[in-house]
């Protein structure tokens, strides 16, 4: 069973191996590259991706709040003489003061009083619930709402910031998108390979268990959940039969897996585990086996179904085999949705499946 899906997981990936070779215009130089938003760590990285050193003396840092009865909008200017080396990178410690000893290679310090910020406004600390950032080739008042000055931009947890016309202007960002919110002890990490080559900028994007300040991001894998798992009545599931994954999807790693928590794994129980190429579309019509009073639906793209797989299901938590050892290195970056039906194969069966899981899009790194 192991080599069948082994073997199923690399033809599966090779459908996608155009789309990740295809070129991509070199459009930004600097990006903004991880953030940390915790009691660990409050800071943004910056990544000079192109091939000269770039002047940052009279760039800017803009950070959109959502806090109550305060300002919302801070700019923070860079200080003369700063310098960006080609792949180089530099950490920005938000809203902080300084050390004592000064800051170290590659670190910046905002400081924390209004003085230190642009107009008096002063800053807040950095979120990870949510927040937008700007990074702006300028420090002239007359400009901050201009889409001409925007080198970059991101958005977490929500969409709804002040400025983010700016982004959208210019076209570094997409109306009503955003990024995930940063749990503490993870960064927002980004991969610089799917800058050029995502349909949504947040794509790029994936939380990242491992920080890497100072350093290039180490994995480039994506996990991201959305719909929500669902039960029918009379189910005898242990709860919501939720999706997730044994560890990240990296290249070479043999234990990767999907798991599906909450399988009773008697009665005859199977897993039907369905690959697509993509989300589905707003308002489509459910392909799953009608019966009376269900909200239970597919979130995946049942048009872009690459295969499925019937797995018996286990107890407690099923596991579902999914080996990237051996896989092709122009799978990074190939993107691949799954969705899982629990259902019993007992002739006479009732309800005639038990449940569905919440979707997984997954970004394959390295």
């Amino acid at each position: 069973m192991h080599s069948t899906i082994t073997r199923g997981a690399a033809a599966i990936l090779a459908t996608f191996t155009a789309s990740a070779l295809a070129p991509c215009a070199l459009a930004q130089t600097v990006l903004l590259n991880e953030v940390r938003a915790d009691a660990g760590g409050r800071w943004i990285e910056l990544h000079n991706r192109g091939a000269h050193t770039v002047d940052l003396s009279q760039w800017t840092i803009f950070y959109a709040s959502l806090t109550p009865n305060m300002p919302q909008t801070y700019w923070w200017p860079f200080p003369l003489g700063t310098t960006l080396a080609p792949n180089g990178y530099l950490r920005v410690h938000w809203f902080q003061a300084a050390p004592a000893g000064g800051a170290a290679p590659g670190d910046l310090w905002t400081g924390n009083t209004p003085w230190n910020f642009l107009w008096g406004l002063g800053g807040e600390q950095l979120l990870g619930q949510r927040g937008a950032l700007g990074l702006l080739r300028s420090q002239d008042p007359a400009l901050m709402s201009s889409p001409n000055v925007v080198e970059d931009w991101l958005v977490w947890g929500q969409t709804g910031f002040s400025r983010e016309l700016m982004a959208t202007g210019a076209g570094l960002w997409s109306e009503g998108r955003f990024a995930p919110a940063i749990p503490a002890g993870l960064s927002l990490a980004r991969d610089v390979d799917l800058v050029d080559s995502v349909a949504f900028e947040d794509q790029a994007w994936h939380l990242d268990t491992t920080p890497t300040p100072l350093a290039t991001n180490q994995t480039g894998a994506v996990v991201q959940t959305y719909g929500v798992p669902c039960t029918l009545p009379g189910n005898h599931l242990l709860g919501g039969p939720l999706l997730g994954t044994s560890s990240p999807p990296l290249l070479g790693n043999a234990q990767f897996a999907l798991t599906v928590d909450n399988t009773t794994g008697l009665f005859g129980e199977f897993v039907l585990v369905g690959f697509s190429t993509g989300a589905g579309p707003a308002n489509a019509p459910s392909i799953l086996p009608p019966f009376a009073g269900n909200g239970c639906s597919q979130a995946i793209d049942a048009t872009g179904l690459i295969t499925t797989w019937l797995l018996p299901a286990q107890i407690v938590s099923t596991t579902v085999p999914l080996s990237l050892q051996g896989v092709p290195s122009s799978a990074i970056g190939c993107e691949l949705h799954a969705q899982v039906l629990v259902l019993d194969l007992v002739v006479g069966a009732y309800p005639p499946y038990q449940g569905v899981t919440n979707a997984l899009r997954l970004v394959i790194g390295q």
